[in-house]
């Protein structure tokens, strides 16, 4: 009986030595990670300007105002995270954020209440917001998981969605002989839109502990819209753009 119960233990011992040894178990030892997340402080380049030309009719004449608003590049908000589905092969979503504040340069035409063809030019100026955020769905490739240096490429969908202020219309002063007039103020208004793309880029991560880590990233996503301004002429207004940044790494 001592006999049988002594190789049966052997044999138990043995079979966790070979499964221990088997190289999915090994696999499954050197990947500890199921769940990545990141979290970036970023900064987005691809400088873009939204002008637009509205007609106008005053004085039983045709005129016409200009804006011009410089989206200027800045820094952006980028989170997101992925799910392994099979060995280095990973779902992910991403959210980015990025907001960009200014004036618009206005200047018009206004015509002459006694006189045809002799326009009076106004210039001035109004506060404008360009704000998109968009999500990322993408399929994610990473190199040898449960490493402290771990690169990752992805690519996939984007969804962006956009609210950008134009400028509807302008007010004006003048007096007699009418011969100028002056910008007093514009009505602006916020045009919101969505539209899908195509985005993609790389990450490198260093892990200082099994879970913890820092990275950079760059990505690059853009989309061209198109609003009506106030007279229905389109107005063409870019989002996005190449993105790079850096920050926290958390995998688990």
């Amino acid at each position: 009986m001592a006999s049988r119960y002594r190789t049966s233990s052997v044999l138990s011992v043995a079979g966790a030595v070979f499964a221990l040894l088997t190289p999915s178990a090994v696999a499954a030892q050197t990947v500890p990670e199921r769940v990545a997340l990141s979290a970036n402080g970023t900064y987005q380049g691809g400088a873009s300007s939204v002008s637009s030309t509205v007609a106008l009719t005053a004085n039983s004449e045709s005129g016409s105002f200009s804006s011009a608003f410089n989206v200027k590049a800045g820094p952006a908000l980028d989170i997101s995270g992925r799910v392994r589905i099979f060995r280095n092969v990973s779902l992910g979503v991403g959210y980015t954020s990025f907001t960009a504040n200014g004036t618009a340069d206005i200047n018009g035409q206004i015509p002459h209440p006694f006189y045809f063809n002799r326009a009076r030019t106004i210039a001035g100026q109004a506060s404008l917001t360009h704000a998109e955020t968009a999500v990322h769905v993408r399929l994610v490739i990473a190199s040898a998981p449960g490493k402290k240096l771990q690169f990752t490429a992805f690519a996939g969908p984007v969804f962006f969605s956009l609210k950008q202020g134009l400028v509807d219309s302008v007010s004006y002063t003048d007096a007699y002989p009418f011969d100028t007039a002056t910008f007093k103020s514009a009505v602006t208004r916020e045009a919101s839109q969505s539209k899908t793309a195509f985005g993609g880029g790389a990450d490198l991560a260093y892990y200082f502990t099994k879970n913890i880590g820092i990275g950079v990233m760059a990505s690059v996503a853009t989309a061209t819209f198109s609003l009506a301004a106030s007279d229905s002429s389109a107005v063409s207004v870019s989002a996005g753009g190449t993105t790079f940044g850096g920050g926290l790494r958390v995998r688990f």
